[in-house]
């Protein structure tokens, strides 16, 4: 079975081990036993990563084809488990009532990877901003959610438009288009919101895409 070789000091013993589909599940089966977040080796999601890389560009035929299907669909499988359910852990506190304020102590957020310290960190401003708005309705502050408003109002999406589209106006009171297909735009969030869930466009994150003039 295709694999690597995990050096991480926190298993075990110190031996290395290689990385291949009975070691994730080893993990996985481990993260759902514990109520706490297991250490891993920081760069496990990395060399899964590589392992899913390297088969993917394998080359079989007939019978070795449906094993070599059926064994990256595993490894994919086990390894978004193990993902959701240490976000799960991560995000939630031991009763299963999420945290009003996400933190964790020195030990628990060693035992995260960058990956899932990536997700903490989303979580805890979007808990921060839900305080933000509760104490500004709780003190009567006007001007902050005025300030909220305007934030909202002003963030800029680009998009990639999948057809043709006619002129419109934007929550900003500009007009945007007309626009045809495989057209790339900066509009409104609220404006491409509509537009993407309404499968008219599809969102972009690469300003080097040249922007159509409005």
């Amino acid at each position: 079975m295709a694999g690597i070789i995990d050096d991480n000091s926190s298993s075990k013993n110190s031996s290395e081990k290689k990385i291949d589909l009975d070691f994730i599940l080893e993990l996985l089966k481990k993260e759902m036993q514990i109520p706490k977040i297991q250490g891993m080796s920081p760069d496990i999601y990395k060399k899964i990563a590589q392992i899913i890389k390297e088969l993917s560009t394998q080359k079989y035929e007939h019978l070795e084809l449906d094993v070599h299907n059926e064994l990256l669909r595993l490894l994919i499988l086990s390894t978004k488990s193990l993902i959701e359910l240490r976000a799960r852990k991560l995000l939630e506190n031991y009763n299963g009532k999420p945290f009003p304020y996400p933190s964790l102590s020195t030990d628990e957020y060693s035992n995260l990877t960058d990956e899932e310290k990536y997700i903490f960190e989303e979580e805890r401003k979007v808990s921060q901003r839900k305080d933000l708005i509760i104490q500004s309705l709780i003190a009567g502050n006007v001007n902050n959610l005025d300030s909220i408003s305007k934030i909202i109002r002003s963030k800029m999406t680009i998009i990639r438009f999948l057809e043709s589209t006619d002129q419109f106006m934007g929550v900003d009171m500009a007009k945007y288009g007309p626009f045809i297909k495989e057209d790339v735009a900066i509009l409104p969030f609220e404006n491409a919101r509509s537009l993407i869930e309404r499968k008219v466009a599809v969102e972009i994150n690469d300003s080097r895409f040249h922007v159509k003039e409005t």
